[in-house]
């Protein structure tokens, strides 16, 4: 059984310095961008030791997982608030998204740059994957945002919907052309409309919980219509800062994952769960013949050995719904966290467990 990745790495402490260096002034953004590019080019050489089939360039150079992809779309910006301290005795930094226009398409995005550079270090050795977050994450993003942020833009959210579709689809083309041929939408919003407490304060703001299932599907569709056939698409399925959704099989209105899973049109689902509750498992019955499914069974986040009689279980378990030519397995999300303080690996430490995954991965029988 092959291992993949969900995308993102730890820096080397050597980056994470230089970042408070450049925000001090003491050094310039070249000096910056050529440590960031000693970093992925360490990264992708300790991927392809490892045998992965697809590489990426570990999200090194962004501060956020996802607003550095929305800030460089035309009609974004940042509204940044400097110094805020937060309940805690360090410096924070508040990133908020404006909306001064029509979004769209910006061919100077700075994601191209860093595609091209993995590129030039992968060549034909491996596939090079770019991951960025949902469609529907940006679309969630933006209404939420006081109505009086966007409602002269835009009045209507189906016109929302169509742009933010099209902006996707045009990057998703543009990365097919610099050399990309897997694309991974890392997704929370579907994910946090199964948490009863985030649905409930939707429902108190007005907002149709249904209505928000179609628009969601719809944009991912919609992002993905028309490309290129050798363009693998994937979905990473989480529930935000709890990683695991609240998985639920059962087909009622309110549920969006059965939805997501037999009508979402991607080639992969990324698919995060808890090895403690096998019931979870269940959700896979949705997933229609033929689908690939990246099964998140390694704990990201923590250094400590894994359960390996209770993933193999898991593995065995899923194998009822899924064809094992179509299962390979990953850790349970990214190993980037956007506040390095409360990570519980170090950079090596991200290695060990891939390499720990690749041993029980060679154990598995299938």
């Amino acid at each position: 059984m092959i291992i993949e990745i969900v995308g993102s790495f730890l820096p080397p402490e050597g980056v994470m310095e230089a970042r408070d260096d450049l925000r001090k002034g003491i050094i310039d953004v070249e000096t910056m961008k050529s440590r960031e590019d000693e970093a992925v080019s360490d990264l992708v050489k300790r991927q392809l030791s490892l045998g992965l089939r697809q590489v990426t360039s570990g999200e090194i150079r962004r501060e956020y997982w996802d607003m550095d992809f929305w800030f460089s779309f035309d009609g974004i910006a940042r509204a940044r608030f400097d110094s805020v301290r937060i309940y805690r005795n360090v410096e924070s930094w508040c990133d908020l998204l404006r909306i001064i226009g029509p979004i769209g398409f910006n061919p100077k995005h700075p994601f191209f740059d860093d595609l091209r550079f993995l590129k030039g270090l992968v060549g034909d050795r491996a596939v090079c994957m770019q991951c960025i977050p949902s469609p529907a994450d940006l679309y969630l993003a933006v209404l939420l945002l006081r109505e009086a942020d966007i409602t002269d833009i835009y009045p209507d959210h189906m016109v929302l919907r169509n742009d933010i579709s099209r902006t996707y689809n045009r990057m998703l083309q543009e990365f097919y052309r610099l050399g990309c041929r897997s694309v991974q939408f890392d997704d929370t919003a579907c994910g946090r409309l199964c948490q009863d407490n985030f649905t409930k304060r939707l429902l108190q703001g007005g907002v149709d919980l249904i209505a928000l299932h179609d628009d969601f599907i719809t944009l991912i569709n919609d992002s993905v219509r028309g490309l290129p056939v050798d363009l693998e698409t994937s979905l990473y399925l989480s529930g935000g800062d709890t990683i695991v959704p609240e998985w639920e099989y059962i087909e009622y209105p309110d549920n969006i994952m059965p939805k997501v899973l037999k009508e979402v049109k991607v080639d992969k689902f990324f698919l995060p769960m808890a090895l403690d509750n096998d019931y979870q498992l269940e959700i896979l019955r949705h997933v229609p013949d033929g689908k690939k499914v990246v099964l998140g069974l390694v704990d990201a986040h923590s250094p400590y050995p894994e359960d390996r009689s209770m993933i193999n279980q898991m593995v065995s378990i899923t194998q009822r719904h899924i064809s094992p030519d179509n299962l390979s397995l990953s850790p349970r999300t990214g190993f980037k966290l956007t506040n390095h303080q409360d990570r519980g690996l170090t950079y090596e430490d991200q290695w060990n467990k891939l390499s720990e995954l690749q041993e029980i991965s060679e154990t598995i029988k299938i």
